[in-house]
C-alpha cells in the first residue's frame, strides 16, 4: 500500500490544503518495512495534491490541518486520512508503522488527540483514535 504525507522542510506541513510536497512511501502495512518511493511536488495547490494522490493510487495519507472539502473528497475516493498529526516526518512513519498516530505525542499544537478518518462502505467515520468516540 502506498503512504504519503504532506512534508515542509522535514516535517508533516501543518496545512494540507497549502502543502506543496508529497513524501510517498510503500509498505505491506503496519509493522512491515517501508520504502520510499520519492517526492512528488504540488505547486498547484490542495486540488493538485488529491489528483496526484488518486493517479498514483495512495491509500493513506498523513498531514496536519485539512479543510473538510478535501478530507471529503480523500474519504470519497477511498483514502484513509491520519489528520492533525505533527512532528518530523521519520518520527511519523516510524509511529504510523506501530500503530501509534493517535497518541498525544503526535497532536498538532492546540490539538488533544490526532484524527483518524476512513471511509467504509457509504459511511464517513472518523475517529477520535485515543478515545473511540465519533467526531
Amino acid at each position: 500500500m502506498k503512504i504519503a504525507l504532506t512534508q515542509s522542510q522535514q516535517r508533516i506541513a501543518p496545512l494540507f490544503d497549502s502543502a506543496t510536497t508529497l513524501e510517498l512511501y510503500e509498505t505491506q502495512g503496519y509493522g512491515k518495512e517501508i520504502q520510499f518511493l520519492g517526492i512528488h511536488r504540488c505547486e498547484s495547490g490542495a486540488k493538485e495534491s488529491i489528483d496526484t494522490l488518486i493517479n498514483l493510487d495512495v491509500k493513506v495519507v498523513i498531514c496536519g490541518a485539512i479543510s473538510s472539502e478535501y478530507e471529503q473528497l480523500l474519504l470519497l475516493h477511498h483514502i484513509d486520512l491520519y489528520a492533525y498529526i505533527s512532528g518530523d516526518v521519520e518520527e511519523v512513519l516510524g509511529g504510523w508503522q506501530m500503530g501509534k498516530l493517535h497518541a498525544h505525542y503526535f497532536s498538532m499544537p492546540g490539538c488533544e488527540h490526532p484524527r483518524h478518518c476512513s471511509h467504509r462502505g457509504n459511511v464517513r467515520r472518523c475517529r477520535n483514535r485515543a478515545n473511540r468516540r465519533n467526531i
